[in-house]
């Protein structure tokens, strides 16, 4: 059986599990999303399926989504009270989106009132699908630094797990590494009780749990990388962690979202990035280990280089 079954048929509605029983182990599920009292949608990669019930019935209803919050959250009433407030929950390195209603409290923090449906991302360990890249990375066995772009649901986060795994333990001609990975949400480690549930290689060093740019100076100050992981760049911290990181002489891997580096220069502090060519290379993805392009940090084609 496939991970991921293992992982959430013990957490989701019976009527759920079942279905997902059904699919075959092989079957590239990419999202379950669950909403109160309507039909059940799976995404797969390329496609999407709207699952009903009997007589076109909801596959779950409001006293379901609400046993799974329990369960996702541990039964605990602080660690509820938290995911409100962040509009999600890691589960075992998987990311549950929330929607609902959303309020903003006495003191301004929103959070959700009422939840009526979660979106499951599953998370696969896809290992040597980072090797396509290499190519265009490695320089005398030492990696460039590199931004991994694409919309969401495209594979960066899995990409850059298998990039740190082989940083870290000196495959495919690459020197062994270092690697430090600012892991906010869990999402590359895979624990939220600050173990290693995922293979990211020998030599990694995870902080995990506060924000990505302080988790990237501690890092940085205390552990010295040779190269600095962070998933999903997003405001002017984290472009200032990724800076300053370059500028002690430490390569980075990261991610963001976008189609293009049109996309990226819409958002200044990812912009003024690209501008001071923190990136020696900028790579498009369309999925899993699918490039589109690769370029260099003046937005020029690079070719595949062997080593």
């Amino acid at each position: 059986m496939e991970q991921w079954k293992k992982q959430w048929t013990p957490l989701l509605p019976e009527r759920v599990a079942e279905i997902l029983e059904r699919l075959p182990d092989d079957a590239p599920l990419l999202e379950i999303r669950l909403r109160c009292d309507r039909p059940l949608e799976l995404v797969f990669d390329g496609s999407d399926r709207i699952v009903y019930g009997n007589n076109k019935a909801p596959i779950v209803e409001e006293n379901e989504l609400k046993a799974l919050l329990r369960r996702l959250t541990g039964y605990s009433a602080f660690a509820w009270e938290n995911e409100r407030k962040s509009g999600f929950i890691t589960v075992g390195g998987c990311r549950v989106g929330l929607s609902g209603r959303m309020i903003r409290t006495e003191d301004g923090v929103l959070g959700f009132s009422t939840v009526s449906g979660v979106c499951i991302r599953i998370v696969r360990e896809v290992k040597d699908c980072a090797k396509p890249l290499l190519p265009y990375l490695l320089c005398g066995g030492r990696f460039r630094s590199v931004l991994l772009v694409s919309p969401p649901g495209c594979g960066k986060t899995t990409l850059l797990r298998d990039m740190i795994r082989i940083a870290s333990d000196g495959l495919y001609g690459a020197v062994p590494c270092r690697v430090g990975v600012a892991d906010e949400r869990f999402e590359l480690s895979g624990d939220a009780n600050g173990a290693i549930a995922f293979d990211l290689g020998t030599r990694t060093d995870v902080i995990s749990g506060i924000s990505k740019s302080d988790a990237a100076v501690r890092i940085v100050s205390t552990l010295s990388p040779g190269i600095l992981a962070m998933d999903e760049l997003n405001d002017a911290n984290d472009a200032k962690a990724v800076s300053e990181a370059r500028g002690k002489g430490v390569a980075v891997f990261a991610t963001a979202h976008g189609a293009d580096g049109k996309d990226l220069r819409l958002r200044p502090a990812i912009g003024a990035l690209l501008d001071a060519h923190v990136f020696e290379r900028i790579a498009l993805l369309e999925g899993v280990g699918r490039l589109t392009s690769v370029t260099d940090g003046d937005g020029l084609r690079v070719d595949a280089v062997s080593q």
